[in-house]
C-alpha cells in the first residue's frame, strides 16, 4: 500500500472518530393551512394564526420549514428556507393574514405544491407534512372533477409520499371533513389524524403535532417547578394561560420576570391563551411558573446531554409488537460508562400514570446486556384508546423526558345497531378503523343466524351499513372482516351481535348486558380478544346467566359511594389547606 492511500485511509479513521456516533436528523416540518370560506363558521375567530405561531416559536433552530395556505389557489405564505430568527420573524408575520375568503379546497395541488423536491427517500431528515382542513375535496362544482381530483390524490400523489418517506399529518377542523381520506393518507405514511371539535384546540393539536415531526428533549415539570442542569444550552417554557392572569418565571435566584420586566436574554412571546418564553443559558437550580398549573405546558431545552428514543407508531393494534428503547447521548454519543449509569432511572409512564421500568440486563426484549440502551417492552399492557406516553431519564443532578402519543385500537372494526324512525328495520354498521386498515382492501361479510348471508353495502365516508327486518329481532348476526394494514398485513376478524337494541336489553334485563354487546359499545375490546381466538364466554352464555341481584348491588352502591362522598370531603378540606400554605410560601418567595 502506498504512502498516499495510507493517508487517506489515515484521514477517513479520524473522521469516522470525530463523527458522532448518533447523527441528528434534520427536521423539514411543512405546513398547509385551509382559507376557504367555510372557516368563516368553522374558525370565525381566526385561531388558526396563533397556533400557527406557537408551531413557528416551537420549532428549532436549524430546522427547515414553510407554510402554504389554500382555497382555490395555493400560495407560499412563509418561503422555505432555514429556521432561525429571521424566518421565525417574518412567519408570525405573514400568520397574521391568514384568511377565509378561499372559493374551493384543493388539497390535491396544495399537497403537490409542498411537497416540491421530494422525490427519493433521504435518510438524514424527517420529512413532515402538517395539512389543516375544514372540508372535502374541493375544485369545481362539477361533482366528478372533484372525485377524479380525490383519486389523483390517493393514486399519484400518495405513493409519492410514501417514497420519498415523508408523513403526513392532518388536523380535521369539522365533522364535514373527508375523514376516510385524511386517515388512509395519514396513516399510509406513518403520520397522524387529529380530529379538532373546536377551533380554541388547534394550539393544543399543533403542540402535539410538534411533539411528533420535531421531537425535542423537555424537562418534567413538578408543581409548576421544574429544575435546570449544567448542560442546559437554552430552554423555551410553553404556559397554557388561563383566564388575564399573568404568567411569572421565578429563576432560582429569586428574582420574578414577565412579559414586562424580564432580560435581554429572554424573548418572550404572549397570545391570548398563551406564552412562549425562550431563554439562553438559563440558570442552573430549580425555575418556578406563577400563573396556571396544565398538563399541557411544557419545558424544552437546547443540552448537550440528550435522551435519544426508538420512534414510535402513531396507531398500533392490540397484540402489536411494541418495544420501546431509550438511550442517554453525550454530544452524540451513546453513554455506556456504568460508574454513570448506575445512577441514571429509565422509565416509562403511560396517562393512567402506570409506570414501567426500563432495564439494560439483554433480558425480555432488551437486545445487548449493559450497552447503554435501556427497554421495555409493552406489548399487550396498554388500554385501548388514545394513549400518551412519557419516556423519562432520572440521574442524581437531571431529567429529561420525551412524549409519545398513540392510539391503541382494540379491533379492526366497531360494530354498532341502531333502528329507523319507523321501528320496521334494523340498522347494523361496521365502522372499520382507517388508521390502520386500507379501505381498498376490505372485505365484509354478514350471516343471519339460521338464515344464511346478509346484504351490506359500503357508505361514502368509510361506513358499511346493513338493513334487517325488525322481525329478526333476538337473533344474532355473524360479521366477518378480512382486510389488510398499511403495512400490507393481512388481517381478519369475525363478530357475533345479537339483534336487541341496547335500550331493549335495559328495559328486559335492567342495567346488565351481554358480555360481547357491551363490549362493541366500548371500543371493541371483544373484538380484539375474539381476534385472537381466546376463550371467554359469548353472548348465549351470558343471555342464559343467573339474573344479578340488584337490591343488594343497590346496597352495596349506596355505601360504597357514602363512603367516598366522605373521603372527598376530607380530601377537599386537606387539598384547601395545603393550596393556601402553597400560595403563602409562593408570595414569600417572590417577595424574597
Amino acid at each position: 500500500m502506498t504512502a498516499s492511500w495510507r493517508s487517506v485511509l489515515l484521514v477517513l479513521g479520524l473522521i469516522c472518530l470525530l463523527m458522532p456516533a448518533h447523527a441528528a436528523k434534520k427536521n423539514d416540518v411543512r405546513v398547509l393551512i385551509d382559507v376557504s370560506g367555510s372557516m368563516k363558521q368553522n374558525d370565525p375567530h381566526k385561531l388558526r394564526a396563533p397556533a400557527l405561531r406557537l408551531l413557528v416559536g416551537l420549532l428549532p433552530e436549524g430546522s427547515e420549514s414553510g407554510v402554504w395556505t389554500f382555497g382555490q389557489y395555493v400560495n407560499m405564505q412563509v418561503k422555505h428556507g432555514r429556521v432561525d430568527s429571521r424566518w421565525k420573524k417574518q412567519a408570525r408575520a405573514e400568520s397574521d393574514k391568514i384568511h377565509s375568503r378561499g372559493l374551493y379546497t384543493n388539497i390535491e395541488e396544495a399537497l403537490k405544491r409542498a411537497s416540491s423536491g421530494w422525490m427519493r427517500p433521504d435518510t438524514n431528515t424527517r420529512r413532515n407534512l402538517i395539512l389543516l382542513t375544514d372540508g372535502m375535496v374541493d375544485i369545481s362544482r362539477d361533482a366528478k372533477k372533484n372525485a377524479a381530483s380525490r383519486e389523483r390524490i390517493l393514486k399519484n400523489i400518495l405513493p409519492r409520499l410514501k417514497k420519498a418517506g415523508a408523513r403526513l399529518h392532518a388536523i380535521a377542523l369539522s365533522d364535514g371533513v373527508d375523514k376516510a381520506l385524511l386517515k388512509q393518507i395519514s396513516a399510509a405514511t406513518g403520520g397522524s389524524y387529529i380530529q379538532v371539535d373546536d377551533a380554541s384546540s388547534l394550539e393544543r393539536a399543533f403542540l402535539k403535532l410538534f411533539e411528533r415531526t420535531a421531537p425535542v428533549d423537555s424537562l418534567p415539570i413538578k408543581g409548576n417547578r421544574f429544575k435546570v442542569d449544567t448542560s442546559v444550552l437554552d430552554m423555551t417554557v410553553l404556559v397554557f394561560r388561563k383566564g388575564t392572569e399573568p404568567v411569572v418565571l421565578v429563576s432560582p435566584q429569586g428574582e420574578s420576570h414577565d412579559k414586562h420586566k424580564h432580560p435581554k436574554k429572554f424573548n418572550w412571546h404572549q397570545e391570548q391563551s398563551y406564552e412562549l418564553i425562550t431563554v439562553k443559558k438559563p440558570a442552573a437550580g430549580e425555575w418556578r411558573v406563577k400563573g396556571s398549573r396544565d398538563p399541557d405546558n411544557r419545558v424544552m431545552i437546547v443540552t448537550n446531554l440528550k435522551l435519544d428514543t426508538s420512534e414510535l407508531p402513531p396507531c398500533i393494534l392490540a397484540g402489536d409488537k411494541l418495544l420501546v428503547e431509550a438511550e442517554l447521548l453525550d454530544r452524540g454519543k451513546r453513554i455506556t460508562r456504568r460508574s454513570f449509569l448506575n445512577l441514571v432511572s429509565f422509565e416509562i409512564a403511560t396517562n393512567d400514570n402506570v409506570r414501567y421500568s426500563m432495564q439494560d440486563t439483554g433480558e425480555a426484549g432488551d437486545k445487548n446486556r449493559n450497552d447503554g440502551r435501556y427497554s421495555v417492552d409493552l406489548t399487550d399492557k396498554l388500554a385501548g384508546g388514545e394513549q400518551s406516553l412519557t419516556i423519562r431519564a432520572k440521574g442524581a443532578t437531571f431529567e429529561r423526558e420525551f412524549r409519545y402519543a398513540l392510539d391503541n385500537f382494540l379491533s379492526i372494526v366497531d360494530v354498532k345497531l341502531s333502528e329507523d324512525e319507523t321501528a320496521e328495520h334494523f340498522y347494523l354498521s361496521v365502522i372499520p378503523h382507517l388508521e390502520i386498515l386500507n379501505p381498498e382492501s376490505l372485505q365484509i361479510t354478514l350471516e343471519l343466524e339460521g338464515e344464511g348471508s346478509l346484504k351490506i353495502n359500503q357508505e361514502p365516508g368509510g361506513l358499511w351499513l346493513s338493513e334487517i327486518d325488525r322481525k329478526k329481532e333476538g337473533k344474532f348476526v355473524t360479521v366477518r372482516i378480512q382486510a389488510k394494514r398499511h403495512t400490507g398485513e393481512k388481517v381478519e376478524a369475525e363478530i357475533r351481535k345479537k339483534l336487541v337494541l341496547e335500550k331493549d336489553r335495559k328495559k328486559h334485563h335492567g342495567a346488565s348486558s351481554s358480555s360481547e354487546e357491551k363490549s362493541n359499545e366500548h371500543k371493541g375490546e371483544k373484538n380484539a380478544h375474539e381476534e385472537k381466538n381466546k376463550g371467554g364466554k359469548d353472548a348465549e352464555q351470558a343471555e342464559e346467566e343467573e339474573d344479578t341481584n340488584w337490591f343488594l348491588v343497590g346496597w352495596v352502591t349506596m355505601v360504597i359511594n357514602l363512603v367516598i362522598g366522605i373521603i372527598g370531603v376530607l380530601a377537599f378540606q386537606y387539598w384547601k389547606k395545603r393550596k393556601a400554605e402553597q400560595d403563602a410560601e409562593d408570595d414569600k418567595d417572590v417577595a424574597l
